[in-house]
């Protein structure tokens, strides 16, 4: 998770217009400032109205009425929202669990996600995504980074315990014994987010309930409990890919959800197309995952190292495994025309980033790939998501 010294509220805020009636408001003030001057007018000119008095009142009328119109909608233009909503909305969070969630989520850790919903206000499945990012489910040996983040949540120590700790600096090690690292009150008096959730005495990094309990501290902290989604997994993992990524899953485990692509593509006749489909259905998607056999059993891999095992099944090689990424796969081969593609051409995508994502043209408008929501998947290119970000890059190798 956070790897350097943070501020929670050290974020930037996306606006959001209020969920107004302004046209209404608008009518409402208007009519009453009309009224008022109407009435002005009138105790002006005593009980003799004629025309030129009723034509002058409506006239000031309809300025104010103008002015009130205009005043409410600068109001309404620069007021912003406490919640912050993220492409997709806010209807998805907290929803009931989809079925690509029941298949992913280990059940024993549904209860705990969804308990720690309740007592911090962060959606269970925003909790369960950094879950799944951060360590698969807590699957990966051994749980401590190369940096020194450890636990089911990745915590540094510093921010566990608090940067306020006189050995804390640099990305947030720390040197902590354990027992003031699981210490409540030391958590406390250094300001930290670690929380004792199963009422042991102890805030333990290592005990899932009080790993999920503190992240959900943490993200709320952040914002995620006033709606900023964006900023709290932000201020978790300072990347734009990684915001990305853990809305994709959080989005995948609820209802309301609709998968893009998914399904099998059957046999185009193609090999380096037809190889993947092995893996549709048996596979998960892991940023920098696919770069050691290991991986590559599991099913493991991020768009480009698949690409990378793909074309190798055939025969051709693209490189050296650990250092494959989009930027590399972008300058191989021949430029072509999206007017021209062929089954087996790679295909771009701004997500995160220029040529963020890469998969391999299937025919028909589609592609095969590692895509973060479904692992190997054929996604529909020619419509929704896929269309908006494809940028047009067609190589062929």
């Amino acid at each position: 998770m956070s790897q350097t010294n943070y501020d929670p509220n050290d974020y930037e805020q996306e606006p959001t217009p209020k969920k107004s009636a302004t046209g209404k408001a608008a009518k409402h003030v208007g009519e009453k400032v009309a009224k008022k001057a109407a009435k002005a007018a009138a105790a002006k000119a005593g009980i003799s109205i004629g025309w030129p008095v009723i034509l002058g009142v409506a006239a000031v009328g309809i300025i104010a009425v103008g002015l009130a119109v205009s005043l409410v909608m600068i109001v309404a233009s620069t007021s912003t929202s406490e919640e912050t909503s993220y492409e997709g909305g806010l209807g998805f969070w907290g929803g009931e669990i989809s079925e690509i969630g029941a298949n992913e989520i280990p059940a024993a850790f549904i209860p705990i996600y969804k308990a720690a919903e309740e007592e911090y206000g962060v959606p269970w499945n925003l909790i369960a995504a950094h879950h799944r990012v951060e360590t698969v489910f807590s699957t990966i040996d051994p749980m401590v980074s190369p940096v020194g983040a450890e636990g089911h949540m990745q915590f540094m120590p510093c921010t566990w315990t608090g940067w306020n700790h006189p050995t804390c600096g640099g990305l947030g090690a720390g040197n902590i014994p354990d027992g003031e690292k699981m210490d409540p009150a030391v958590i406390a008096r250094y300001g930290g987010y670690g929380v004792d959730a199963n009422g042991d005495g102890k805030a333990d990094p290592w005990d899932i309930e009080d790993a999920i309990y503190s992240a959900a501290n943490y993200l709320a902290a952040s914002g995620a409990a006033d709606g900023r989604i964006r900023d709290a997994i932000f201020a978790y993992n300072r990347a734009d890919w990684y915001v990305e990524e853990v809305l994709g899953f959080a989005d995948s485990y609820v209802e309301g959800y609709v998968a893009i692509g998914g399904g099998t593509g059957g046999n185009t006749g193609v090999e380096v197309v037809d190889v993947g489909n092995q893996w549709i259905g048996n596979s998960v998607y892991v940023f920098g995952g696919g770069r050691n056999q290991a991986d590559i059993a599991a099913g493991r891999f991020d768009c480009s190292s698949f690409v990378h095992w793909a074309f190798a099944q055939v025969g051709m090689d693209l490189g050296p495994l650990t250092s494959t990424s989009t930027e590399t796969l972008k300058h191989l081969g021949q430029p072509v025309s999206p007017n021209d593609m062929q089954p087996g051409d790679l295909v771009f995508f701004d997500t995160y980033k220029i040529d963020g994502h890469v998969g391999i043209y299937v025919g028909d408008g589609k592609f095969i790939g590692a895509q973060t929501n479904t692992g190997v998947a054929i996604a529909d290119l020619s419509q929704g998501y896929w269309l908006q970000h494809f940028n047009g890059r067609v190589k062929r190798l």
